[in-house]
């Protein structure tokens, strides 16, 4: 019996419909993540009545805020492994704990989060509302800070997350450093694999050397 060219619209309409409740349960769980994030370190910052951490605080609600109201796309990676990595990547940072160092190493720490918040903001500027976590083709991005690396916002969330750990320095927080640093570089890979479906991304991509520290990686 001959099949329907129509037939395939009801899988297609489950697994668009399956992505969209995936996607609307991590934003609420980010949500609810995001919320004791954010007492947590308001309530030190208020007790211990230091400023140490406000950046770092900052540049994580700049990035929840981003990606709450991200532009959707239909190109989302539907690999199961790109949704883990993007995960723990993006979010496991939510789980550092102030325990400020004081001193000199608190200062330079507070510094480089200053530095990784201002990079952060010109990333963001340039990439608009093209900005998500999982591996997707939101379109093909070359100007501002992307003509140095393929991937500054994950640079500049690199340099915050380093200066937090300095000036809070627990083997805690350097743990969770070590693990984000190991699934950013898994989630760069997934995010370039989706991006070579892009015409013009390998020009792009032999133009732009390197993907995030210039003359190392």
């Amino acid at each position: 019996m001959p099949v329907s060219a129509n037939s395939t619209q009801p899988r297609m309409f489950t697994a668009a419909a399956w992505r969209r409740r995936l996607s609307l349960a991590q934003d609420a769980s980010l949500v609810c993540v995001s919320a004791l994030f954010f007492y947590v370190h308001a309530t030190h910052a208020v007790e211990a009545r230091s400023i140490a951490n406000v950046f770092f605080a900052l540049e994580q609600g700049l990035l929840v805020g981003m990606f709450l109201t991200r532009r959707r796309t239909d190109t989302t990676s539907t690999r199961p492994w790109d949704w883990f990595v993007a995960t723990i990547g993006g979010w496991l940072p939510l789980a550092m704990r102030p325990q400020e160092a004081g001193g000199s190493l608190e200062a330079f720490g507070t510094g480089l989060q200053v530095a990784g918040l201002s990079c952060v903001i010109i990333g963001f500027a340039t990439l608009g509302k093209s900005f998500g976590v999982v591996a997707a083709n939101r379109g093909l991005k070359v100007g501002g800070p992307y003509r140095f690396v393929r991937h500054p916002i994950y640079m500049a969330h690199s340099i915050t997350l380093i200066g937090f750990c300095l000036a809070n320095l627990w083997w805690y927080n350097s743990a969770i450093l070590v693990t984000v640093t190991v699934f950013q570089v898994l989630r760069i890979q997934a995010e370039e694999r989706v991006l070579a479906a892009t015409s013009d991304y390998e020009s792009y991509r032999r133009a732009v050397r390197w993907r995030l520290v210039p003359g190392l990686y």
